[in-house]
Protein backbone atom coordinates (compact mmCIF):
# COMPACT_ATOMS: atom_id res chain seq x y z
CA UNK A 1 0.00 0.00 0.00
CA UNK A 2 1.86 3.46 -0.89
CA UNK A 3 1.92 5.98 1.27
CA UNK A 4 -1.43 8.34 0.22
CA UNK A 5 -3.41 5.23 0.26
CA UNK A 6 -2.12 4.52 3.73
CA UNK A 7 -2.44 8.49 5.18
CA UNK A 8 -5.89 8.41 3.50
CA UNK A 9 -7.40 5.33 5.16
CA UNK A 10 -5.78 6.68 8.16
CA UNK A 11 -7.52 9.54 8.24
CA UNK A 12 -10.84 7.67 7.53
CA UNK A 13 -12.42 7.11 11.47
CA UNK A 14 -14.93 9.24 12.58
CA UNK A 15 -14.21 11.45 15.27
CA UNK A 16 -15.97 13.49 17.92
CA UNK A 17 -14.24 16.96 16.64
CA UNK A 18 -14.23 15.87 12.70
CA UNK A 19 -18.75 15.47 13.88
CA UNK A 20 -18.48 18.86 15.31
CA UNK A 21 -16.54 20.77 12.64
CA UNK A 22 -19.25 19.41 10.03
CA UNK A 23 -21.78 20.09 11.95
CA UNK A 24 -21.59 23.77 13.23
CA UNK A 25 -20.78 26.79 11.47
CA UNK A 26 -16.69 28.25 11.03
CA UNK A 27 -17.69 31.59 11.65
CA UNK A 28 -20.30 32.20 14.43
CA UNK A 29 -20.03 28.39 15.67
CA UNK A 30 -24.04 28.24 15.48
CA UNK A 31 -25.24 24.30 14.66
CA UNK A 32 -26.59 23.46 11.81
CA UNK A 33 -30.43 22.30 12.59
CA UNK A 34 -31.79 19.27 11.34
CA UNK A 35 -33.82 18.24 8.75
CA UNK A 36 -37.47 16.44 8.28
CA UNK A 37 -35.70 14.00 6.42
CA UNK A 38 -33.30 13.24 9.32
CA UNK A 39 -36.19 12.05 11.63
CA UNK A 40 -36.43 8.75 8.65
CA UNK A 41 -32.22 8.79 8.59
CA UNK A 42 -32.66 7.99 12.48
CA UNK A 43 -35.26 5.89 12.66
CA UNK A 44 -33.93 3.67 10.11
CA UNK A 45 -30.29 3.81 12.13
CA UNK A 46 -32.39 2.79 15.49
CA UNK A 47 -34.29 -0.17 14.01
CA UNK A 48 -30.96 -1.62 12.15
CA UNK A 49 -29.04 -1.57 15.24
CA UNK A 50 -31.75 -2.86 17.66
CA UNK A 51 -33.36 -5.24 15.63
CA UNK A 52 -31.72 -5.86 12.43
CA UNK A 53 -34.66 -4.25 10.51
CA UNK A 54 -33.79 -3.18 6.68
CA UNK A 55 -32.92 -1.35 4.96
CA UNK A 56 -29.51 -0.77 6.57
CA UNK A 57 -27.85 0.84 3.00
CA UNK A 58 -29.08 4.45 2.09
CA UNK A 59 -28.39 6.70 -0.64
CA UNK A 60 -29.36 10.40 -0.27
CA UNK A 61 -29.83 11.86 -3.54
CA UNK A 62 -30.96 15.22 -4.63
CA UNK A 63 -29.90 18.61 -6.41
CA UNK A 64 -26.25 19.90 -5.31
CA UNK A 65 -27.03 22.24 -2.45
CA UNK A 66 -29.82 20.49 -0.84
CA UNK A 67 -27.67 19.46 1.99
CA UNK A 68 -27.23 15.64 1.54
CA UNK A 69 -23.71 15.63 3.35
CA UNK A 70 -24.61 17.35 6.20
CA UNK A 71 -27.38 14.69 6.40
CA UNK A 72 -25.14 12.32 6.53
CA UNK A 73 -22.84 14.29 9.04
CA UNK A 74 -26.21 14.32 11.46
CA UNK A 75 -27.00 10.53 11.05
CA UNK A 76 -23.32 10.36 11.66
CA UNK A 77 -23.37 12.08 14.92
CA UNK A 78 -26.67 10.04 15.96
CA UNK A 79 -24.92 6.85 15.53
CA UNK A 80 -21.82 8.17 17.27
CA UNK A 81 -23.68 9.39 20.12
CA UNK A 82 -26.88 6.17 20.97
CA UNK A 83 -24.85 3.75 19.21
CA UNK A 84 -21.67 2.91 18.56
CA UNK A 85 -18.11 4.70 17.26
CA UNK A 86 -16.93 2.50 14.73
CA UNK A 87 -17.70 4.75 12.19
CA UNK A 88 -16.02 5.23 9.11
CA UNK A 89 -16.26 8.23 6.15
CA UNK A 90 -14.84 7.92 2.74
CA UNK A 91 -15.12 10.78 0.22
CA UNK A 92 -14.98 9.18 -3.03
CA UNK A 93 -14.44 12.41 -4.93
CA UNK A 94 -10.96 12.66 -3.43
CA UNK A 95 -10.14 9.38 -3.52
CA UNK A 96 -11.21 10.14 -7.70
CA UNK A 97 -8.35 12.84 -7.36
CA UNK A 98 -6.13 10.71 -5.71
CA UNK A 99 -6.29 7.84 -9.00
CA UNK A 100 -7.53 5.33 -6.18
CA UNK A 101 -10.78 2.68 -7.45
CA UNK A 102 -12.64 2.82 -4.14
CA UNK A 103 -12.21 -1.29 -4.43
CA UNK A 104 -8.95 -1.14 -3.83
CA UNK A 105 -9.50 1.36 -0.88
CA UNK A 106 -11.58 -0.70 0.38
CA UNK A 107 -9.71 -3.99 0.21
CA UNK A 108 -6.50 -1.96 2.06
CA UNK A 109 -9.25 -0.72 4.21
CA UNK A 110 -9.83 -4.19 5.56
CA UNK A 111 -6.34 -5.66 6.04
CA UNK A 112 -4.55 -2.21 7.69
CA UNK A 113 -7.35 -0.15 9.46
CA UNK A 114 -10.04 -3.23 11.04
CA UNK A 115 -7.42 -6.09 10.00
CA UNK A 116 -10.45 -8.02 9.37
CA UNK A 117 -12.36 -8.97 6.42
CA UNK A 118 -15.90 -7.57 6.38
CA UNK A 119 -17.17 -11.52 6.17
CA UNK A 120 -15.69 -11.74 9.37
CA UNK A 121 -16.89 -8.58 11.57
CA UNK A 122 -19.67 -9.45 14.58
CA UNK A 123 -19.90 -6.00 15.89
CA UNK A 124 -21.34 -3.07 14.67
CA UNK A 125 -19.88 -0.84 11.92
CA UNK A 126 -21.02 2.64 9.62
CA UNK A 127 -19.39 3.17 6.33
CA UNK A 128 -19.85 6.33 5.11
CA UNK A 129 -19.95 7.12 1.71
CA UNK A 130 -19.66 11.02 0.29
CA UNK A 131 -20.31 11.18 -3.86
CA UNK A 132 -20.69 7.74 -4.08
CA UNK A 133 -21.42 8.09 -8.16
CA UNK A 134 -17.47 9.61 -8.93
CA UNK A 135 -16.40 6.21 -8.93
CA UNK A 136 -16.91 4.19 -12.09
CA UNK A 137 -17.44 0.61 -10.28
CA UNK A 138 -19.44 2.31 -7.15
CA UNK A 139 -22.22 -0.37 -8.27
CA UNK A 140 -20.47 -2.89 -7.90
CA UNK A 141 -18.04 -2.34 -5.42
CA UNK A 142 -21.11 -1.79 -2.56
CA UNK A 143 -22.97 -4.36 -3.57
CA UNK A 144 -20.07 -6.83 -2.86
CA UNK A 145 -19.38 -4.93 0.21
CA UNK A 146 -23.30 -4.88 1.40
CA UNK A 147 -23.58 -8.95 0.97
CA UNK A 148 -20.12 -9.37 2.98
CA UNK A 149 -20.64 -6.46 5.33
CA UNK A 150 -23.88 -7.78 7.22
CA UNK A 151 -23.39 -5.96 10.55
CA UNK A 152 -22.68 -2.31 8.67
CA UNK A 153 -25.33 0.58 7.93
CA UNK A 154 -23.90 2.34 4.96
CA UNK A 155 -24.97 5.64 4.03
CA UNK A 156 -24.09 7.00 0.84
CA UNK A 157 -24.24 10.70 -1.39
CA UNK A 158 -24.87 10.88 -4.61
CA UNK A 159 -26.38 11.76 -8.19
CA UNK A 160 -30.31 10.25 -8.30
CA UNK A 161 -29.59 9.79 -12.30
CA UNK A 162 -26.27 7.39 -11.27
CA UNK A 163 -28.08 6.14 -8.35
CA UNK A 164 -30.87 5.11 -10.17
CA UNK A 165 -29.25 3.28 -12.97
CA UNK A 166 -27.71 0.97 -10.55
CA UNK A 167 -27.51 -2.71 -11.54
CA UNK A 168 -30.66 -4.51 -10.67
CA UNK A 169 -29.23 -6.55 -7.54
CA UNK A 170 -28.12 -3.32 -5.73
CA UNK A 171 -31.94 -2.06 -6.63
CA UNK A 172 -32.78 -4.39 -4.22
CA UNK A 173 -30.57 -3.55 -1.41
CA UNK A 174 -29.70 0.15 -1.62
CA UNK A 175 -32.76 2.48 -0.43
CA UNK A 176 -32.53 5.73 -2.07
CA UNK A 177 -33.57 8.90 -0.33
CA UNK A 178 -35.06 11.58 -2.60
CA UNK A 179 -33.66 15.34 -0.64
CA UNK A 180 -35.52 17.91 -2.26
CA UNK A 181 -35.35 21.98 -1.01
CA UNK A 182 -36.60 23.07 2.17
CA UNK A 183 -40.08 23.44 2.57
CA UNK A 184 -41.53 26.57 4.16
CA UNK A 185 -41.59 25.37 7.61
CA UNK A 186 -37.92 23.83 7.36
CA UNK A 187 -36.80 27.12 5.90
CA UNK A 188 -38.27 29.07 9.08
CA UNK A 189 -36.44 27.01 11.27
CA UNK A 190 -33.30 26.69 9.50
CA UNK A 191 -33.31 30.51 9.40
CA UNK A 192 -34.09 30.97 13.33
CA UNK A 193 -30.72 28.72 14.06
CA UNK A 194 -28.78 30.95 11.36
CA UNK A 195 -29.59 34.34 12.46
CA UNK A 196 -29.43 33.26 16.53
CA UNK A 197 -32.76 33.78 17.02
CA UNK A 198 -33.18 33.69 20.59
CA UNK A 199 -36.17 31.60 19.71
CA UNK A 200 -36.66 29.12 17.41
CA UNK A 201 -39.66 28.22 15.75
CA UNK A 202 -40.65 24.62 14.74
CA UNK A 203 -42.82 23.14 12.65
CA UNK A 204 -46.64 21.99 14.25
CA UNK A 205 -46.21 17.96 14.59
CA UNK A 206 -48.15 16.35 12.96
CA UNK A 207 -49.76 19.31 10.61
CA UNK A 208 -48.22 18.45 7.37
CA UNK A 209 -49.53 15.38 7.48
CA UNK A 210 -53.15 16.24 8.51
CA UNK A 211 -53.32 19.06 5.59
CA UNK A 212 -52.18 16.46 3.23
CA UNK A 213 -54.88 14.29 4.05
CA UNK A 214 -57.33 16.61 4.00
CA UNK A 215 -56.56 18.50 1.00
CA UNK A 216 -55.91 15.29 -1.37
CA UNK A 217 -57.74 12.93 -0.36
CA UNK A 218 -60.99 13.63 0.79
CA UNK A 219 -64.13 12.30 -0.43
CA UNK A 220 -66.05 16.46 -1.01
CA UNK A 221 -65.52 19.52 -0.94
CA UNK A 222 -67.45 19.59 2.41
CA UNK A 223 -65.21 17.54 3.94
CA UNK A 224 -62.15 19.69 2.94
CA UNK A 225 -63.76 22.55 3.92
CA UNK A 226 -64.85 21.28 7.43
CA UNK A 227 -61.31 19.54 7.84
CA UNK A 228 -59.16 22.61 6.85
CA UNK A 229 -61.02 25.09 8.97
CA UNK A 230 -60.54 22.68 12.17
CA UNK A 231 -56.37 23.73 11.67
CA UNK A 232 -56.97 27.32 12.06
CA UNK A 233 -55.92 27.73 15.29
CA UNK A 234 -52.94 25.32 14.63
CA UNK A 235 -51.73 27.58 11.47
CA UNK A 236 -52.56 30.58 13.52
CA UNK A 237 -50.70 29.18 16.29
CA UNK A 238 -47.82 28.47 13.68
CA UNK A 239 -47.44 31.91 12.11
CA UNK A 240 -48.02 33.89 15.44
CA UNK A 241 -44.46 32.18 16.77
CA UNK A 242 -42.70 33.34 13.89
CA UNK A 243 -44.12 36.43 14.28
CA UNK A 244 -43.08 36.41 18.25
CA UNK A 245 -39.37 36.56 16.84
CA UNK A 246 -38.63 39.91 16.71
CA UNK A 247 -35.85 39.75 13.74
CA UNK A 248 -38.16 38.08 11.61
CA UNK A 249 -40.14 40.03 8.91
CA UNK A 250 -43.46 37.73 8.51
CA UNK A 251 -45.16 39.03 5.73
CA UNK A 252 -41.95 39.00 3.71
CA UNK A 253 -40.50 35.94 4.83
CA UNK A 254 -42.20 33.84 1.98
CA UNK A 255 -40.88 35.76 -0.93
CA UNK A 256 -37.83 35.16 0.40
CA UNK A 257 -38.35 31.64 0.64
CA UNK A 258 -39.57 31.09 -2.54
CA UNK A 259 -36.99 33.57 -4.52
CA UNK A 260 -33.52 32.38 -2.82
CA UNK A 261 -33.53 30.68 0.47
CA UNK A 262 -35.19 26.97 -0.33
CA UNK A 263 -32.01 25.67 -1.28
CA UNK A 264 -30.10 25.37 1.78
CA UNK A 265 -26.68 25.86 1.08
CA UNK A 266 -27.73 29.11 0.43
CA UNK A 267 -29.26 30.16 3.97
CA UNK A 268 -26.35 31.42 4.89
CA UNK A 269 -26.05 34.28 2.11
CA UNK A 270 -27.78 37.49 2.81
CA UNK A 271 -27.28 39.58 -0.64
CA UNK A 272 -29.11 38.31 -3.36
CA UNK A 273 -26.75 39.05 -6.49
CA UNK A 274 -24.10 36.70 -4.80
CA UNK A 275 -27.40 34.07 -4.12
CA UNK A 276 -27.60 34.65 -7.84
CA UNK A 277 -24.41 34.36 -9.09
CA UNK A 278 -24.07 31.19 -7.13
CA UNK A 279 -26.77 29.42 -8.55
CA UNK A 280 -26.14 30.35 -11.93
CA UNK A 281 -22.09 28.42 -10.80
CA UNK A 282 -24.75 25.95 -9.26
CA UNK A 283 -26.04 24.81 -13.42
CA UNK A 284 -22.61 25.15 -15.18
CA UNK A 285 -21.34 22.57 -12.42
CA UNK A 286 -24.49 20.72 -13.27
CA UNK A 287 -24.18 20.86 -17.22
CA UNK A 288 -20.56 20.54 -17.10
CA UNK A 289 -20.02 18.35 -14.22
CA UNK A 290 -22.97 16.03 -12.88
CA UNK A 291 -24.38 15.48 -16.91
CA UNK A 292 -21.12 14.07 -18.96
CA UNK A 293 -21.37 11.69 -15.73
CA UNK A 294 -24.42 9.93 -16.84
CA UNK A 295 -24.27 11.03 -20.41
CA UNK A 296 -21.01 10.88 -21.54
CA UNK A 297 -21.85 10.80 -25.52
CA UNK A 298 -23.50 14.12 -24.93
CA UNK A 299 -20.67 17.15 -25.38
CA UNK A 300 -22.74 20.29 -26.77
CA UNK A 301 -23.73 21.81 -23.25
CA UNK A 302 -23.84 25.35 -24.69
CA UNK A 303 -27.47 23.72 -26.20
CA UNK A 304 -28.47 22.57 -22.43
CA UNK A 305 -27.81 26.62 -21.57
CA UNK A 306 -29.87 27.78 -24.16
CA UNK A 307 -32.44 25.70 -23.52
CA UNK A 308 -32.79 26.12 -19.77
CA UNK A 309 -32.93 30.06 -20.20
CA UNK A 310 -35.60 29.19 -23.00
CA UNK A 311 -37.58 27.20 -20.14
CA UNK A 312 -37.05 29.95 -17.58
CA UNK A 313 -39.67 32.29 -19.51
CA UNK A 314 -41.85 29.41 -20.95
CA UNK A 315 -42.98 26.08 -19.10
CA UNK A 316 -44.30 24.26 -22.20
CA UNK A 317 -42.12 22.06 -24.34
CA UNK A 318 -42.99 22.06 -27.90
CA UNK A 319 -39.89 20.33 -29.41
CA UNK A 320 -40.61 21.54 -32.83
CA UNK A 321 -40.28 25.15 -31.55
CA UNK A 322 -38.17 24.64 -29.39
CA UNK A 323 -35.67 22.50 -31.95
CA UNK A 324 -36.04 25.58 -34.43
CA UNK A 325 -34.70 27.90 -31.92
CA UNK A 326 -31.74 25.63 -29.87
CA UNK A 327 -30.60 24.43 -33.65
CA UNK A 328 -30.93 20.87 -32.75
CA UNK A 329 -33.67 17.58 -34.18
CA UNK A 330 -36.90 17.20 -32.49
CA UNK A 331 -36.12 14.09 -30.88
CA UNK A 332 -33.10 15.61 -29.61
CA UNK A 333 -35.26 18.10 -27.27
CA UNK A 334 -36.58 15.12 -25.53
CA UNK A 335 -33.18 13.74 -25.12
CA UNK A 336 -32.40 17.02 -23.43
CA UNK A 337 -35.20 17.45 -20.96
CA UNK A 338 -34.76 14.00 -20.09
CA UNK A 339 -31.14 15.02 -19.18
CA UNK A 340 -32.22 18.19 -17.33
CA UNK A 341 -34.89 15.74 -15.41
CA UNK A 342 -32.18 13.26 -14.34
CA UNK A 343 -29.74 15.97 -13.17
CA UNK A 344 -32.23 17.81 -10.76
CA UNK A 345 -32.60 20.49 -12.33
CA UNK A 346 -36.10 20.01 -13.65
CA UNK A 347 -39.53 18.68 -12.64
CA UNK A 348 -41.57 17.29 -15.72
CA UNK A 349 -44.91 16.65 -15.95
CA UNK A 350 -47.12 14.86 -18.46
CA UNK A 351 -50.66 16.06 -20.12
CA UNK A 352 -53.71 14.55 -17.99
CA UNK A 353 -55.42 11.77 -20.42
CA UNK A 354 -54.80 8.64 -21.34
CA UNK A 355 -51.72 7.20 -22.59
CA UNK A 356 -51.83 8.48 -25.83
CA UNK A 357 -52.40 12.10 -24.93
CA UNK A 358 -49.28 11.52 -22.45
CA UNK A 359 -47.28 10.01 -25.50
CA UNK A 360 -48.41 12.67 -28.65
CA UNK A 361 -48.83 15.95 -26.50
CA UNK A 362 -46.32 18.64 -25.58
CA UNK A 363 -44.82 18.16 -21.62
CA UNK A 364 -44.49 20.71 -19.30
CA UNK A 365 -40.78 21.96 -17.01
CA UNK A 366 -40.86 23.45 -13.96
CA UNK A 367 -37.61 24.17 -12.25
CA UNK A 368 -36.78 21.99 -9.31
CA UNK A 369 -36.40 25.24 -7.13
CA UNK A 370 -38.13 28.67 -7.70
CA UNK A 371 -34.51 29.93 -6.89
CA UNK A 372 -33.07 28.59 -10.74
CA UNK A 373 -35.56 29.46 -12.63
CA UNK A 374 -35.14 32.94 -10.73
CA UNK A 375 -31.57 33.14 -11.42
CA UNK A 376 -31.81 31.76 -15.19
CA UNK A 377 -34.31 35.00 -15.65
CA UNK A 378 -32.13 37.60 -13.97
CA UNK A 379 -29.54 37.55 -16.57
CA UNK A 380 -32.55 38.92 -19.01
CA UNK A 381 -34.47 41.12 -16.93
CA UNK A 382 -31.76 41.92 -13.87
CA UNK A 383 -33.57 41.15 -9.84
CA UNK A 384 -36.52 43.02 -10.43
CA UNK A 385 -38.36 40.64 -12.63
CA UNK A 386 -41.43 41.22 -14.26
CA UNK A 387 -45.39 40.45 -13.08
CA UNK A 388 -45.79 37.46 -15.10
CA UNK A 389 -43.09 35.51 -14.02
CA UNK A 390 -44.15 35.74 -10.12
CA UNK A 391 -46.47 33.30 -10.58
CA UNK A 392 -43.94 31.22 -12.46
CA UNK A 393 -42.08 31.04 -9.66
CA UNK A 394 -44.79 30.07 -7.31
CA UNK A 395 -46.02 27.24 -9.71
CA UNK A 396 -42.20 25.61 -9.19
CA UNK A 397 -42.26 25.97 -5.60
CA UNK A 398 -46.02 24.21 -5.97
CA UNK A 399 -44.93 20.78 -8.10
CA UNK A 400 -41.91 20.53 -5.89
CA UNK A 401 -44.35 19.89 -3.09
CA UNK A 402 -46.49 18.05 -4.92
CA UNK A 403 -43.36 16.11 -6.28
CA UNK A 404 -42.22 14.97 -2.86
CA UNK A 405 -45.50 14.68 -1.30
CA UNK A 406 -47.32 12.42 -3.81
CA UNK A 407 -46.96 10.15 -6.05
CA UNK A 408 -45.53 11.14 -9.57
CA UNK A 409 -48.02 9.22 -11.89
CA UNK A 410 -50.83 10.82 -10.25
CA UNK A 411 -50.06 14.83 -11.10
CA UNK A 412 -50.54 16.03 -14.61
CA UNK A 413 -51.49 19.45 -16.42
CA UNK A 414 -54.50 19.84 -18.53
CA UNK A 415 -54.20 21.13 -22.04
CA UNK A 416 -57.13 22.20 -24.54
CA UNK A 417 -56.58 24.49 -27.22
CA UNK A 418 -58.75 27.76 -26.99
CA UNK A 419 -59.75 25.99 -23.83
CA UNK A 420 -59.89 27.61 -20.09
CA UNK A 421 -58.49 24.98 -17.49
CA UNK A 422 -56.50 25.15 -13.93
CA UNK A 423 -53.04 23.98 -13.87
CA UNK A 424 -53.12 20.72 -12.32
CA UNK A 425 -55.06 17.86 -11.77
CA UNK A 426 -54.54 15.63 -8.93
CA UNK A 427 -55.59 11.68 -9.57
CA UNK A 428 -56.80 10.27 -6.15
CA UNK A 429 -59.66 8.69 -5.19
CA UNK A 430 -62.54 7.61 -8.18
CA UNK A 431 -62.62 11.24 -9.68
CA UNK A 432 -59.68 14.01 -9.92
CA UNK A 433 -58.76 17.02 -8.08
CA UNK A 434 -58.27 20.25 -10.12
CA UNK A 435 -55.67 22.48 -8.92
CA UNK A 436 -55.07 26.26 -9.73
CA UNK A 437 -53.09 29.00 -8.96
CA UNK A 438 -52.56 32.60 -8.36
CA UNK A 439 -50.63 35.20 -7.04
CA UNK A 440 -53.26 37.48 -5.82
CA UNK A 441 -56.34 35.22 -7.53
CA UNK A 442 -59.56 34.54 -5.63
CA UNK A 443 -61.95 33.08 -8.83
CA UNK A 444 -62.20 30.14 -9.35
CA UNK A 445 -63.41 30.33 -13.21
CA UNK A 446 -60.76 27.95 -14.65
CA UNK A 447 -61.80 25.40 -12.41
CA UNK A 448 -65.41 25.86 -13.14
CA UNK A 449 -65.15 25.84 -16.88
CA UNK A 450 -62.91 23.03 -17.34
CA UNK A 451 -64.34 19.66 -19.54
CA UNK A 452 -62.50 17.75 -17.38
CA UNK A 453 -65.14 15.75 -14.50
CA UNK A 454 -63.88 16.43 -11.07
CA UNK A 455 -64.08 15.66 -7.46
CA UNK A 456 -63.28 19.41 -5.87
CA UNK A 457 -61.35 22.17 -7.01
CA UNK A 458 -58.48 23.73 -5.04
CA UNK A 459 -57.45 27.07 -5.37
CA UNK A 460 -54.42 28.32 -3.80
CA UNK A 461 -53.55 32.02 -3.88
CA UNK A 462 -51.34 34.60 -2.06
CA UNK A 463 -54.94 36.63 -2.21
CA UNK A 464 -56.46 35.04 0.15
CA UNK A 465 -56.60 35.12 3.71
CA UNK A 466 -58.38 32.40 5.08
CA UNK A 467 -60.11 29.14 3.39
CA UNK A 468 -63.68 29.49 2.10
CA UNK A 469 -66.19 27.36 0.07
CA UNK A 470 -68.04 28.30 -2.79
CA UNK A 471 -69.87 25.42 -4.41
CA UNK A 472 -67.56 22.67 -5.40
CA UNK A 473 -64.29 24.52 -4.89
CA UNK A 474 -62.08 25.16 -1.87
CA UNK A 475 -59.81 28.45 -1.59
CA UNK A 476 -56.70 27.96 0.40
CA UNK A 477 -53.98 30.71 1.15
CA UNK A 478 -50.75 30.09 -0.22
CA UNK A 479 -49.70 30.46 3.62
CA UNK A 480 -51.59 27.26 4.34
CA UNK A 481 -50.39 25.10 1.19
CA UNK A 482 -46.55 26.05 2.33
CA UNK A 483 -47.16 24.17 5.64
CA UNK A 484 -47.72 20.55 3.84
Amino acid sequence: MDDILKNYLENTAVTKPAIESRLTHPITKLRYPTRLAYVLLKKYVNDFFKTGSEPRFISLAGLRGVGKTTLLWQTANHIYQNQHRDIYFFNVNTLKNLGIDLHIALEEFQKHIIKKRFNELSEPITLLFDEVHDDDNWSKTLKILYDEARTAFILSTGSSALLLNQTADLARRMRIEKIYPFKFIEFITAKTYMENCETKVFPIPGLSSELKEVIFYSETPQDVFKKIKSFENKVNKYYNNIASVKNLQSKELWKEYISYHNIPSFIFFKEKSIITDSILDLFKRVIWEDIPKFKPTFTDNTKIERLLLRLAGSDEINPEKLAGIIGVKQNEINELIDILAKAELLNILLPYGGLDSKIVKNKKAFFMSPSLRRALLTTMYGQSLPDQFRSKLIEDIIVMYLRRILTDGIISFTTGNNEVNPDFVIETREKPILLEIGTSKTTTKQIKQSKVNYRYGLLISNGITSPNLKEDCISIPLSWFLLL
